[in-house]
């Protein structure tokens, strides 16, 4: 295939898959966006809003991890595409729930589909990326997830809740996502480099941890998903209960969080790729933790809170396809890139994804939603504290290091 031919293939089918990896923003955040009007409608306690949150990260975790490894000895394709169809299904059924015990249901198989296009789409469009553009291009396809499942989203869903009831909004949803699955089962091919790869056991992904610097952004991984989870599903909640914002505005406010974030997930992985892994991450996630300080404690209008979680979202979400995607495939070879996608996510969604959020409706029952919020703050310190025992992966960086 000529370079002229092999890039335009890079470009078009990483725009299909951060369409598609926005469709699992939409409907895995989509549901902190209607918590103002389901929590009352289903007469829950802010536990189980928690709950709906960690339900999809259980099987989330698990199809991650066995959807990578399958996807290393099978393809990408031949997994992605079936999860992807399950997904738009599940996310339609999200309409149709009728009390908390059923959207937990929905919710909890809805984690297969979104689990398995996170490791095998993330190995995929690394894969399909030269070397010198991988952070970027990864954080391209995270940036879906932030930029539509909260810039747009934010706006989408609260607008279409407060015209039409939040039960149209997840069949609206699946009814889009159902052209990016015809674009995805027209277009996508094969990673090339993927062919050649020897099958492996999968135990060997779990093996992985003996290297410190996995184990290191493993630990990063959980902390970050942590921050991602307890934003997602407790700041509007925050902005309306305890700062008495409409839904609308907690709406705005919400997306100035996403769109912001959406930039950090473009320029902060483009500046890694020349800086390095490391000192980004580290600055990028005290600079997060600080500005959602001054969110919490600070009694500011509509510009100051948007401002300061616009600040949290770009710094927060810019560190998420570093940490989760491309510092995790320069570590490892090319045949274990999918597994070990999955492993690290895996324990990060486990953690930061099932736990936390559980933890954090149980905390702001018992105290206040600001005190589930300092746990967010706290899990980006230790973002920052454990990315000093991870080493260097950037190329362009790793190159000059062998030079000197």
């Amino acid at each position: 295939m000529s370079e002229g031919r092999s890039k335009r293939y890079e470009y078009g089918i990483l725009i299909i898959l951060v369409l598609f990896w926005g469709l699992v923003g939409l409907n895995r955040a989509g549901i902190g966006f209607i918590f103002p009007k389901i929590v009352p409608a289903f007469h829950m306690a802010l536990w189980q809003a928690g709950l709906l949150l960690s339900g999809t990260s259980i099987t989330w975790a698990f199809s991650s991890w066995i959807g990578g490894w399958l996807s290393d000895r099978h393809g990408r394709r031949k997994v992605l595409l079936p999860a992807v169809g399950f997904m738009l299904l599940m996310t339609a059924a999200m309409g149709a729930a009728w009390n908390f015990l059923s959207m937990f249901v929905v919710r909890d198989f809805l984690g297969i589909g979104d689990g398995v296009g996170w490791s095998v789409g993330e190995a995929a469009v690394g894969e399909d990326a030269t070397p010198e553009r991988r952070g970027f291009n990864q954080g391209i396809f995270t940036a879906g997830y932030t930029f539509v499942g909260a810039g747009l989203g934010a706006l989408i869903i609260t607008h279409l809740t407060v015209a039409l009831g939040w039960r149209w909004v997840f069949p609206i949803i699946a009814a889009a996502g159902i052209l990016v699955w015809i674009a995805l089962f027209a277009l996508m091919r094969e990673p090339a480099r993927r062919v050649q790869h020897r099958r492996i056991d999968w135990q060997q992904s779990a093996r992985l941890l003996r290297d410190p610097s996995m184990l290191a952004i493993t630990i990063a991984g959980c902390a970050v998903l942590t921050w991602l989870l307890l934003d997602y599903g407790f700041d509007v909640l925050f902005l309306t209960k305890m700062r008495h914002f409409s839904l609308i505005q907690a709406g705005e406010i919400m997306s100035a969080w996403g769109l912001a974030g959406a930039a950090g997930q473009l320029l902060l992985p483009l500046l890694s790729d020349f800086a390095g892994r490391k000192p980004i991450v580290i600055v990028s996630a005290l600079a997060c933790a600080a500005s959602l300080a001054f969110f919490i404690t600070g009694a500011y209008g509509f510009a100051g809170m948007q401002l300061l979680l616009g600040l949290s979202g770009f710094f927060g979400s810019g560190l998420l396809p570093i940490v989760l995607a491309t510092c995790v495939s320069e570590l490892v070879s090319d045949e274990l890139r999918g597994a070990a996608l999955g492993m690290t996510n895996f324990f990060g969604v486990i953690v930061g994804g099932t736990l936390m959020p559980a933890l954090g409706g149980v905390v702001a029952d018992h105290f206040t939603l600001a005190a589930t919020l300092w746990l967010s703050v706290a899990s980006q310190i230790v973002v920052a504290g454990t990315l000093l025992a991870v080493r260097e992966t950037a190329p362009r960086v790793v190159a000059r290091a062998v030079v000197a």
